[in-house]
Formats: structure tokens, C-alpha cells, sequence
């Protein structure tokens, strides 16, 4: 019976912090700019984020600079690092603050980081496929999305959050669908954002 309890409350719990993880944190704006030095890979990373955008139905969108302003000031940067992989080539990083608005369901990122290495483990340059595949849930992961690990093929339902070396991610329906609900705004948040900026 002990047992049984234990159980149920562990799986309470996982569901719990899931639908948690949903729900924070996610950008306070809908249009985020961000630098992407020239490079022969530069597309491919505009790309990517303007299929996130897609994804979101318009709710989030992206401004692309390559000036020195950008480089200092988008919330978003994008860097280049000539050597090898240390095992994905594609790092990101997301930095988060929560409690902005009083409803506590909601946080924010402000600010976040992609690496992108230019060789791979066994240190040859970079293919696209490759780098397209791995910055998939890197961009899904900086704009909110919670990271997978483990046996992506069997998942249920499917996503593009996987990271494992070899997977091919597509943005699937959910993943849309779970976008799409972090970044409508609800009516809390809008009198909260009036308040401040009275």
C-alpha cells in the first residue's frame, strides 16, 4: 500500500513540475532581437528561428543585425567558435528572472546565448544537416521549451525538443501547440504590464 502511495504522489509531482515547465519561462516580448555575426552558416541559424516563428503563428518573431550595436545590446546572441565540439555542437543557454508579473505562472527570459562550433567531434567542419538538427530544440529550448533527453523515437507525443546525437527533430504539432500557449498573452499580464508602465 506504501508503495502504491509513493507512487501516485512521485507521478503527481512529475506531472505537476511538467505542466510547470510549460508554462515559464518564456520571453516579456513578442519581437526579440538577434546577433548573428556573417558567416557561412548564418542563414541556416535565421532560418531555424524563423520556423519557430512560424510555429507560434506570429506570437514570437525575430530581428536579424550583424552590426557591433547588436553584438553589445540584442538579448539574443549568436557566436561562431572555430574548434571542435566538445560533444553537441550547438550550446545554448537561456538566462531567466521570474516574478515580474505578480501571477507567479509566468517567467521570463531575458536574455540568451547560442554557441555554434564550426568542427565537429572528429573535427571537420560542420555539416548544415547536422547543425540545422541540432539547433532545432536549441531555439526551442531559448524561446521556453523544456530540453529532452533519451529515447526520442518513442515519444509520446513527438517533438522536436530531443536532443540525441543522429535524430532528425521536425516541429510537430505539440510542440506548435505548446508554443503557441506560452506566448498568448492572458488578460492578467496585460493590466499587470499597464500598471508598470503608468
Amino acid at each position: 500500500m506504501k508503495k502504491n502511495i509513493l507512487i501516485l504522489i512521485g507521478t503527481l509531482l512529475f506531472l505537476a513540475n511538467t505542466a510547470f515547465g510549460y508554462s515559464m519561462p518564456r520571453w516579456g516580448m513578442t519581437a526579440v532581437d538577434v546577433y548573428i555575426p556573417e558567416n557561412q552558416y548564418s542563414n541556416i541559424v535565421q532560418r531555424t528561428f524563423n520556423e519557430w516563428s512560424q510555429a507560434s503563428n506570429g506570437k514570437m518573431r525575430f530581428r536579424f543585425n550583424s552590426t557591433r550595436f547588436a553584438s553589445n545590446n540584442a538579448p539574443i546572441k549568436v557566436s561562431f567558435i572555430d574548434a571542435k565540439a566538445p560533444y553537441y555542437l550547438v550550446i545554448t543557454r537561456r538566462m531567466e528572472t521570474t516574478g515580474y508579473f505578480t501571477n507567479m505562472d509566468y517567467g521570463f527570459i531575458n536574455r540568451a546565448t547560442i554557441q555554434i562550433y564550426l568542427k565537429d567531434k572528429n573535427n571537420d567542419p560542420i555539416k548544415t544537416e547536422d547543425l540545422y538538427n541540432e539547433l532545432i530544440p536549441g531555439i526551442g529550448y531559448i524561446l521556453g521549451l523544456n530540453r529532452i533527453y533519451g529515447d526520442c523515437e518513442n515519444l509520446n507525443p513527438p517533438t522536436a525538443m530531443c536532443l540525441k546525437n543522429g535524430y532528425k527533430p521536425v516541429i510537430t504539432d505539440n510542440d506548435r501547440k505548446l508554443i503557441q500557449e506560452k506566448y498568448t498573452r492572458s488578460s492578467d499580464d496585460i493590466k499587470e504590464q499597464k500598471l508598470k508602465s503608468n
